[in-house]
């Protein structure tokens, strides 16, 4: 992780792990300022409720949809996105049969960058 340009590929991520049953996380960008993440999402699947102390995080539902729960309450399908600050309660669940999100951190999750 650091300031500089760092080109990734699908296959060569910063870590690709399960971030929750159901649910597979893939870093795929990273900086000192920001943090791109892919998720796949099955149907059903939760990330539990949680929120950043310092992270803005914006979301985009690349494919499928999601349940948001939370602070905020919505479906959210293709082509749609949120944006959460820091103390924002969030959480998704699981509506299609598989999900593709798009999400930035700014600044990043730590524990989520590949030592």
């Amino acid at each position: 992780m650091g300031d500089r340009f760092d080109r990734r590929t699908w296959d060569d991520p910063y870590r690709a792990e399960p971030a929750y049953e159901g649910i597979q996380r893939r870093v795929l960008a990273s900086t000192d300022e920001m943090m791109m993440v892919h998720y796949t999402v099955e149907r059903d699947a939760v990330f539990p409720e949680h929120e950043h102390d310092e992270t803005h995080q914006a979301v985009f539902v690349v494919e499928g949809a999601v349940a948001l729960f939370g602070d905020h309450e919505a479906t959210l399908e293709r082509g749609d996105s949120f944006v959460v600050g820091p103390g924002e309660r969030h959480g998704i669940r699981g509506v299609a049969e598989e999900s593709r999100l798009v999400d930035t951190f700014a600044p990043p999750i730590t524990e989520y960058a590949n030592d």
